[in-house]
């Protein structure tokens, strides 16, 4: 008696336990390309239904005897595919076909012989390498169907990853623009020209005399034209006097905040509580605003940042000094933020120190794994004290490699209390003369002593202006996440708009007062999209390796290295997560420019594992890679340079590591997202 076939299935499916059911009325097929199909039969009513099509298959319903019908067909010379359909569990509105392809990754390091043999095992020919130990592959007539194919192999041993590929029809779920009481108040993002509701005054209004239509940064057009509030592997450091890290603009979803850090005594404390002078304890607010205004989250009342989905770095510097101011950018720099943000200054216009100034050009240059940190700074807000003359503006906004940012008000006129000069690069919305200020986030204190987490309408300044720039470039980064910082800024310079008189402009297209115009988020966002990203792929300088342009030697003064696995995949950045660009062979000598995030950067556009790369010396040995030993009882693996990243494992006294790098504040890198702290390992 034959046994009865399984209509239910359950395995790991993107990391996930998901169950499917076997349509019981529906299957699919694929016609060989080229030859004829089998004409559909005609009723005495008229043309049959033609059949759906689905990426190349064809999906035909049967009311009974299905798999008869299946066999059928796919013993027919122009069938290439026969399969059933799938649906998830409970909810049967919506087909997956499985195409006969799966997805396979072997444990780190398996023996190839290994991985041979199940492959030979299941009949599967390999269609894509993707790495030493993950393959794509395709069933065969002698192969499992590709749901059962994946079920037996998730139990073997040395596969960690076995997955079906299916083909489905996608959804196209429209935006859906973001509501609430106050989301109309927030006027910076799209101005209507309509009065606005106040949100910390009791039925009270900004009347129509304070606004102008399109006196705005066009926000939300741009997340109109992205399709959402922007992506969230977009990190925004937020550098700033201290921030209320539990407001609902801040907290979101629980996992927007990541890798604080106090830059002055080092730890994790970014709480915005100070101790005046007096003794007694204030609240500082403006890091709490300054980092909604960037990224703030939608909450029930409406109210959000420019990049909603962004994540937020809170460092606190509430102290100015070389060592404090040093280590706020450094904590962005090794901690992959993609913009830098920061509305502080001296409190007399003096420029920062030769060290300092030096250290944000490293920055600017290193951060993003080389394609360059954009880095916002505000003007400053004391022009008054200028005697409205036009001045130098000082330290942060003064860097060469930063963004200046000026303020411009709702009525698409010049805030009169803003620095302005020749590093001027653009002006965005905020308060100012007979404006009215930004609604975001704030926090206060009550009469029991706690933080009081509020919102206000009478944010402002360049303060607020800065950060708002800094959350459109992350629109920008969501956009084309491959821009370099020569894009952003030349992006930038282009699609602002030109407001205030026309003279205020020289022929370069630059303002003192306005920089080069106020900034447009959807110009900026359509001409990043436009944008390809990368840069032509180098080959390798010896073997076979599947670059397209011509070889080139190694520079003499730049370290070398040899691939050591079969194959190893060229990144167009810094993780797996990147597009492949080109593939390496074993014994491939490449040249080894920079490394981070462990991945060494090979070209421009180019990075590889470096779990697979072997250094070598200037005569061409090997450098053999550092041991070390765990001296403490225990010792907990992080997934960056310090304590402030999430821990992904841990160690015991005695183990021994390979130790692939060493980061500026001494931790140990010992393989890939994993990293501990030196002084607990001693070299062996």
């Amino acid at each position: 008696m034959a046994s009865k076939k399984n209509s239910k299935a359950t395995f790991t499916y993107g990391g996930v336990k998901m169950s499917f059911t076997k349509s019981k009325t529906q299957a699919a097929v694929q016609y060989t390309p080229g030859l004829t199909k089998p004409q559909t039969k005609r009723s005495s009513r008229g043309a049959a239904k033609p059949p759906e099509q689905i990426e190349g298959f064809e999906v035909f319903n049967a009311s009974r005897n299905l798999d008869q019908k299946l066999d059928d067909l796919r013993a027919q010379p122009d069938v290439t595919v026969g399969t059933h359909i799938w649906h998830v569990d409970g909810e049967d509105d919506t087909p997956f076909i499985p195409t006969g392809n799966l997805y396979i990754e072997f444990k780190l390091n398996t023996d190839d012989a290994k991985q041979t043999a199940i492959l030979e095992e299941f009949h599967l020919n390999i269609i894509e390498v993707v790495n030493p130990d993950a393959y794509r592959v395709s069933v065969t007539q002698l192969s499992p169907n590709p749901i059962k194919c994946a079920m037996l192999l998730q139990k073997k041993k040395i596969i960690t990853v076995a997955e079906p590929e299916f083909l489905t029809t996608p959804v196209a779920g429209a935006f859906s623009p973001p509501v609430g009481r106050f989301i109309a108040s927030q006027w910076h993002l799209e101005n209507t020209g309509g009065q606005i509701p106040i949100i910390d005054i009791p039925n009270a209004v900004f009347g129509t005399s304070h606004f102008r239509r399109g006196a705005d940064s066009k926000v939300k057009e741009a997340w109109a034209y992205l399709g959402d509030y922007g992506s969230s592997s977009i990190k925004i450091a937020v550098i700033d006097t201290g921030f209320a890290i539990d407001h609902p603009q801040l907290r979101g979803n629980g996992g927007k905040i990541t890798n604080m850090y106090n830059a002055a005594n080092r730890s994790a404390d970014v709480s915005p509580w100070f101790r005046a002078s007096d003794g007694s304890w204030g609240v500082f607010s403006h890091g709490t605003s300054c980092a909604a205004v960037a990224a703030g989250a939608l909450d029930v009342q409406g109210v959000l940042g420019a990049a909603p989905n962004a994540r937020i770095i809170p460092i606190k510097l509430d102290i100015l000094s070389d060592d404090a101011i040093k280590n706020a950018f450094e904590h962005a720099l090794l901690n992959g933020a993609d913009i830098v943000t920061c509305s502080l200054g001296f409190p007399k216009p003096v420029p920062l120190s030769t060290y300092v100034t030096n250290y944000l050009a490293k920055v600017a240059r290193e951060g993003r794994r080389g394609k360059g940190l954009p880095m916002f700074f505000a003007a400053g807000n004391a022009n008054p004290a200028s005697n409205y003359q036009p001045r130098q503006v000082s330290d942060f906004a003064a860097h060469p490699e930063g963004f200046c940012v000026t303020a411009s008000n709702s009525l698409d006129e010049f805030s009169d209390y803003s620095f302005y000069g020749a590093n001027a690069f653009l002006c965005a919305p905020t308060n100012g003369n007979d404006g009215v200020g930004i609604t975001t986030a704030t926090v206060d204190t009550n009469g029991s002593g706690q933080l009081s987490l509020t919102y206000t309408s009478a944010f402002g300044g360049t303060s607020s202006a800065t950060p708002l720039a800094a959350g459109v470039c992350a629109l920008m980064l969501s956009a084309n996440p491959n821009l370099t910082l020569y894009d952003i800024k030349n992006i930038l310079r282009q699609t602002t708009d030109k407001i205030g008189p026309s003279n205020a402009y020289n022929a370069n297209g630059h303002s003192q007062y306005y920089g080069y115009g106020r900034i447009n988020a959807l110009k900026a966002v359509k001409m990043a999209d436009g944008m390809s990203g990368g840069a032509p792929v180098s080959t390798p300088t010896s073997g076979t390796g599947t670059g397209s342009t011509t070889p080139q030697p190694p520079a003499s003064s730049t370290q070398r290295g040899k691939v050591v696995s079969k194959y190893l995949n060229v990144r167009s950045g810094p993780s797996t997560a990147y597009a492949k660009v080109a593939q390496l062979n074993y014994g491939d000598i490449v040249n080894l420019l920079e490394k981070g995030s462990g991945f060494w950067r090979i070209g421009n556009g180019q990075f590889v594992s470096a779990d697979y790369i072997q250094p070598l010396a200037s005569n061409g040995a090997t450098v053999n890679t550092r041991q070390g030993k765990v001296t403490s009882a225990t010792l907990n693996v992080r997934s960056g340079p310090s304590a402030a990243n999430a821990k992904v494992g841990q160690l015991k006294k005695g183990a021994v590591v390979s130790i692939y790098e060493t980061s500026s504040n001494g931790w140990h890198r010992i393989g890939s997202g994993s990293w501990v702290a030196g002084p607990y390992i001693q070299e062996t």
